[in-house]
């Protein structure tokens, strides 16, 4: 289960200047868009919090379409590692969207696909659906955004589930920001909702981005393991690194 984002870790960061980027882009872009990748390794893949590759080195990479008007689509994969005989070791999302200017705010609406591939769980599916919301704002160095986001079906049946998160970036300078994320996690079938949190710096070279990060929660090791990761210290805070080569306008 991954994103956010941008939905990666890193993404925490640069969710927050998704407004500018694709402004951006848009400026320069050919009239059918423009084509950016990235891949990255990071020593633990969290998403909301928790931990979904055993805290191990884990590549990761994207490919992302911005189009005219707002529009994109893309796809974003990552080695996982749930452990068990049934569980998936790698995950392929795929993502679409648009960004819209409401006087200075940028309004993201995208829908999400969470997809498994080879994971076989009998009589139910790991793979589910978001739809996902996001208001972002820029205050001079200051970034504020705040995420929505819904499933009617979320994985391995946990019925509906809704998240909401709120995402701090301060630009320290034209190569090194600093961010935050708190986000709350309801699923129907889960024996309890969840708060997670992290704080980090982004610093970027070239074409080069590091992001160093410490992510926790709130969830006992019981409640980790009875629904949201069975992985020894998956729901337990951590120190995590990420290192990104960004590909911009591959055609060009």
């Amino acid at each position: 289960m991954k994103k956010l984002g941008i939905k990666l870790t890193l993404a925490s960061a640069l969710l927050a200047g998704a407004a500018v980027t694709n402004t951006a882009l848009a400026d320069d872009a050919p009239s059918w868009g423009t084509l950016s990748a990235y891949v990255a390794v990071t020593n633990d893949y969290r998403f909301r919090g928790i931990s979904q590759d055993a805290q191990e080195f884990t590549p990761q990479g994207s490919i992302n379409w911005s189009g005219p008007d707002g529009f994109y689509a893309g796809t974003w994969l990552s080695k996982v590692n749930w452990t068990g005989t049934n569980n998936p070791s790698f995950e392929a999302d795929f993502y679409a969207g648009k960004h819209t200017d409401l006087d200075g705010t940028d309004l993201n609406i995208e829908a999400y696909y969470y997809s498994y591939p080879d994971a076989n769980f009998p009589g139910t599916k790991a793979s589910y659906y978001e739809t996902i919301g996001q208001l972002s704002h820029v205050f001079g160095p200051l970034t504020l955004t705040l995420t929505g986001a819904n499933s009617p079906e979320w994985s391995l049946s946990g019925g509906t589930g809704w998240y909401v998160e709120g995402t701090a970036a301060y630009a320290l300078n034209d190569w090194l920001s600093i961010s935050g994320n708190l986000g709350h996690q309801w699923v129907a079938a889960a024996p309890s909702d969840y708060t997670h949190y992290d704080i980090g710096a982004t610093a970027t070279w070239k074409s080069w981005t590091l992001d160093l990060r410490y992510n926790g929660t709130d969830i006992s090791k019981a409640q980790c393991a009875a629904f949201w990761m069975s992985t020894p210290h998956a729901c337990e805070g951590g120190v995590v690194a990420t290192l990104t080569y960004n590909i911009a306008n591959i055609l060009n």
